[in-house]
């Protein structure tokens, strides 16, 4: 029995070995180790159940001795502490107890990794050889060969005696050691298993080297708890030397301010996303006729001399139909200098070739199948995660979100991506997603923010007219329209005056062209690279804006000479925080020495829009944990946070709620105040399903 200090610790790392990834779908920690300020490891280590992959706690008493290490830590420190937490949350729900946690003491390793090195690799042997200079990895390589042995002696038990296998020793008294439940991929307890699944079985050289009386000093009994003890002792030494740079470079209020982000996240995980399984059915069926119809129509228009339509990149067959049969021309080239057929070609041939002709219906046809195919294969991928509830036709999604997916602050999402829900017309994914029996959906999203930060930063006074202004001509609003009178000046201005005439009369054409300029412009297009000016199909067409848009041309020049002076580029200065210093982003350099020229911009930009959702998340975060905290409340969550969006699910009301959803817009707002910059958020109500608006 480990011992368990009754004095307050300094500082107490935690971490814990779980049977999975899919904590929701049954994974569990089986070892939870600690390592305290004087350097002493204690830890739990508990029994497997080999045919049902259960933890099996013997003595609840270990609860309550976890429970009191954490309690009596003033620091607790943790790589990824929303994933410890949810699966130590988990464990003692199962026993009937409730974990007490508190996130005002937690140190998170993993984003204070981002903070110091934002494009660098962040998993803990990574950073402790980066930082310590210590090479933990044969610890893991030990555990990973040791796991992989005592699988392949399961796997091989179902054709062997059981004399070859087990010796001297016993079999499971409920079944034989080849029944045993290995990881593996497809298993339904463990749906993010891909094919590398030994460290889901980390439980197994211990379990059975004791179902086999392997002898009390066999590597295999200690080879888990061993690897464990040296990350949360690693954890600990990492932390001080982060805790250490972090004070040195200034980013210690940076840093405070972004570990409030955790427990915001962890209670958005905590409620999952509602999906109705009736408009699955009903979305997916549509979308497999669909796809099917689109597939034999395009097998047609070529007079079948293509067999399949590949649903990624270009075959052989394909590229005969398009450049052979069709006679198409492709406006850019692959890396190894091939005619490419991207999205952006694609677009390309939809935008200029004749209407009607057997070409552009091939195309349209090309792009709407690929599209539902690749609609059908996350539909698969959200039916894989599902869990029921209490009502028979609504589901739970609990994915994950990552803070420190990305190289900028925006978040990456997996198991299942939500980043990837569609909201295009023909294949909006969002109509399974929606509130359960007795509650409503409602979604806030910034507008034009990522236009908006840069406009207001650099006085850039034609942009910000298009905010301060939306009803007046001649851009009513539309950064759009505002660079078609720059690039296409002879077609643009005989229509100004008039909402919405250009756009209708060149909807598929000009304006579209003028929209995909602006979305490539956005995302980093660089002057001279030829991207933009060939989205907008005309030579010259980015320099023309640049030129008409000096302030935000000098900001673009003044990001880029910081980043390549610097190695990296900082969001804008977030007044509450530290008025002088903004988020460090680092921009990767090129073999010759520069930083790539689409970076700077973008990352600043990307960065300080994400600065102000995560400030937006943890202020709604608090102000529903007020709600919920009130007696008999009926419970106010956020659900969702997609890119500049997030989603709410409320007691059904309507119009009653319009009190509590004025705020989350007011709380998301406030980010604008934080960093100079005036926001707006839109609000719009789903009490059926996320892809529907009703007025209120």
């Amino acid at each position: 029995m480990p011992r368990i200090p009754n004095k307050k610790l300094t500082m107490l790392s935690l971490d814990t070995e779980t049977t999975g990834l899919d904590l929701h779908h049954g994974a569990r920690p089986f070892l939870v180790t600690f390592c305290d300020d004087l350097g002493v490891n204690l830890w739990y280590e508990w029994s497997v159940d080999p045919l049902t992959r259960n933890v099996t706690i013997r003595d609840v008493q270990d609860l309550f001795n976890i429970q009191k290490l954490i309690d009596n830590a003033d620091i607790l420190i943790l790589q990824n502490a929303k994933f410890d937490y949810a699966g130590l949350r988990l464990l003692f729900q199962d026993h009937g107890l409730e974990l007490h946690w508190d996130w005002g003491k937690v140190k998170d390793t993993l984003l204070a990794g981002h903070l110091l090195a934002s494009n660098h690799p962040h998993d803990l042997t990574s950073m402790a050889m980066e930082y310590l200079s210590a090479d933990v990895q044969p610890y893991e390589d030990g555990m990973e060969e040791a796991v992989k042995e005592a699988k392949q002696l399961v796997q091989q038990a179902s054709s062997k005696s059981k004399k070859e296998i087990v010796g001297q020793g016993h079999l499971f008294e409920d079944g034989s050691i080849d029944q045993w439940r290995v990881a593996k991929k497809g298993l339904p307890e463990m749906p993010s298993a891909k094919e590398k699944v030994w460290k889901y079985d980390c439980w197994l050289p211990k379990q059975l080297a004791e179902e086999l009386n392997y002898p009390a000093d066999h590597p295999w009994r200690t080879v888990t708890a061993e690897y464990a003890n040296s990350d949360s002792t690693t954890t600990l030494a990492l932390w001080k030397r982060q805790e250490k740079l972090i004070k040195e470079r200034g980013l210690q209020k940076i840093y405070d301010a972004r570990m409030k982000l955790p427990a915001a996240i962890s209670a958005t995980e905590w409620k999952g996303m509602t999906v109705s399984k009736s408009r699955f059915e009903e979305l997916y069926n549509r979308l497999v006729e669909e796809a099917d119809d689109l597939h034999q129509r395009c097998l047609r228009l070529a007079d079948h001399e293509i067999e399949s339509l590949p649903v990624n990149g270009c075959s052989n067959s394909l590229k005969h139909v398009l450049f052979e049969k069709f006679k198409l021309t492709s406006p850019k080239k692959t890396p190894k200098g091939m005619p490419s057929t991207d999205k952006f070609v694609l677009d390309h041939w939809l935008a200029t070739l004749p209407q009607r002709s057997r070409p552009l219906l091939f195309v349209q046809s090309l792009r709407g199948y690929r599209r539902r195919k690749t609609a059908i294969g996350y539909l698969e991928s959200y039916r894989k995660y599902w869990l029921p509830t209490d009502d028979p036709d609504t589901m739970v999604i609990y994915s994950s979100l990552n803070p420190t997916g990305t190289d900028t602050l925006r978040f990456s999402s997996e198991n299942p991506n939500e980043q990837q829900i569609s909201k295009q017309e023909d294949v909006n994914l969002r109509y399974i997603f929606g509130p359960g029996p007795g509650r409503e959906w409602w979604a806030l999203d910034y507008e034009n923010i990522e236009l908006r930060i840069p406009a207001y930063e650099s006085n850039e006074k034609v942009m910000i007219d298009l905010f301060e202004k939306p009803n007046d001509p001649p851009y009513f609003g539309s950064y759009h329209l505002m660079n078609a009178s720059i690039i296409y000046p002879d077609l643009f201005w005989p229509l100004a005056e008039k909402k919405g005439e250009f756009k209708q009369r060149y909807a598929s054409t000009w304006y579209q062209w003028c929209k995909n300029f602006g979305f490539a412009c956005q995302y980093g297009a660089v002057i001279g690279s030829g991207t933009a000016d060939r989205a907008a199909h005309k030579p010259g067409a980015q320099d023309l804006v640049a030129a008409r848009l000096t302030e935000h041309s000098k900001l673009t020049k003044r990001m880029t000479d910081q980043a390549n002076k610097q190695g990296y580029v900082e969001t804008l200065p977030d007044k509450t925080v530290d008025p002088k210093k903004g988020y460090p982003l680092l921009c990767t350099r090129s073999r010759w020495g520069g930083v790539t020229p689409t970076v700077p911009l973008s990352y600043h930009v990307q960065g300080t829009a994400m600065w102000c959702t995560m400030k937006a998340m943890i202020r709604v975060s608090n102000y529903f944990g007020e709600l919920n905290s009130q007696p008999n409340s009926l419970g106010y969550y956020m659900v969702s946070q997609i890119h500049d969006e997030i989603v709410i699910d409320l007691p059904s009301g309507g119009k009653s709620n319009l009190p509590i959803v004025s705020k989350v817009k007011e709380l998301m707002e406030q980010s604008g105040d934080d960093i100079g910059v005036p926001l707006r958020a839109s609000i719009s109500y789903h009490p059926s399903n996320w892809a529907v608006t009703e007025s209120i």
